[in-house]
């Protein structure tokens, strides 16, 4: 049996670049996991994909599949089989995970839903 992982949850809406990255920081995260279906434009031009990896470095992995493709909830993400399976080989080695998306309201998120399903995966 692997590890359990820490899965939090991180949402830039409303909130201030500095507000932002020191939330994040306080999380330690080993992996910060872009959720949104498109990471290339974002308030500030901060929040996107080449800002973020170039901030974060090897701890930022977009992943596209996880994407909300109707901003609704229940989500309907690009290919949620493919982006839980490839989270879940991301846990196998980094234990403190962040979702990002820019909606701050993590109950108004996708990210929720993704962060349920990886839980009730490790609790199996």
């Amino acid at each position: 049996m692997r590890n359990q992982s820490e899965i939090s949850t991180i949402g830039y809406g409303g909130k201030s670049p500095r507000e932002f990255f020191n939330e994040l920081e306080a999380l330690d995260p080993e992996i910060v996991i872009d959720v949104r279906a498109n990471p290339f434009k974002a308030f500030l031009n901060v929040y996107t994909k080449p800002y973020l990896e170039d901030r974060l470095k090897n701890r930022y992995i977009w992943i596209e599949e996880l994407g909300n493709q109707t901003r609704s909830l229940p989500p309907t993400l690009i290919d949620e089989e493919v982006g839980l399976r490839k989270v879940r080989e991301l846990m196998s080695n980094n234990h403190r995970i962040v979702l990002l998306c820019a909606e701050k309201d993590e109950s108004k998120c996708h990210r929720i839903y993704i962060k349920s399903r990886l839980l009730k995966d490790e609790n199996i």
